[in-house]
């Protein structure tokens, strides 16, 4: 499970004590869940042993993802932009961390080349509503049957749109190796809501399907 867009201390907390796998922290200025890098710097000082920082950046330039690698320590960098699978293998060879790209899906077709593309230049890959207005966080869900048999080299998770109320028809439908959840554990756009969080881990540990 990764909870991404966390922004405050006792959101940041919640989602520790939940003991997800990933913990998204977005470094984006046009994005709703930015933050600067000494907010992220004091949130994940918070970090535990089991959580994994995930560094959300959007066409990064190198200074910015060097910044990010000095002060944050991020266990992944997830590029969530038009960064092309050249690029993706140019920010994992020179800065020797991770890589999550997200791929809005449209249809079958374009998944299945986007996948051919990037999984051999990423550690995982996020699959998420095409982008609109921002890319991702946007709570829309795209047409989860064009996963069916989907089945790439690396790890990848779902994203778009997921929330208490469906998450057990998405798991039902695709059986995803892991979700990436976001606008769905917020009170309002961009400001998560800690008992949320608790409720979506705790209905996706729960699930006995």
């Amino acid at each position: 499970i990764k909870i991404c867009g966390i922004k405050d201390q006792v959101s940041m907390s919640a989602a520790l004590n939940c003991k997800v796998d990933y913990i998204g922290l977005v470094f984006y200025q046009k994005s709703p869940r930015n933050v600067s890098i000494s907010l992220a710097k004091s949130l994940v000082k918070l970090k535990n042993n089991i959580t994994k920082i995930v560094a959300l950046t959007v066409n990064a330039d190198n200074d910015l993802l060097l910044n990010i690698k000095q002060n944050i320590f991020p266990d992944y960098f997830q590029l969530h932009g038009d960064e092309t699978p050249k690029r993706c293998e140019e920010i994992r060879s020179k800065f020797k961390i991770p890589i999550i790209k997200g791929i809005g899906v449209k249809d079958k077709k374009s998944l299945n080349n986007a996948t051919k593309l990037y999984d051999n230049v990423c550690d995982i890959i996020i699959l998420d509503a095409p982008s609109t207005i921002l890319p991702g966080g946007n709570g829309k869900k795209f047409d989860w049957g064009i996963l069916k048999d989907y089945n790439p080299k690396v790890k990848w998770m779902l994203a778009g749109g997921l929330n208490i109320h469906n998450i057990y028809e998405a798991i039902n439908l695709i059986n995803p190796p892991a979700i990436d959840v976001s606008s769905g554990v917020e009170k309002s756009k961009g400001i998560k809501d800690p008992k949320l969080i608790l409720n979506f881990v705790e209905k996706c540990k729960n699930y006995n399907g």
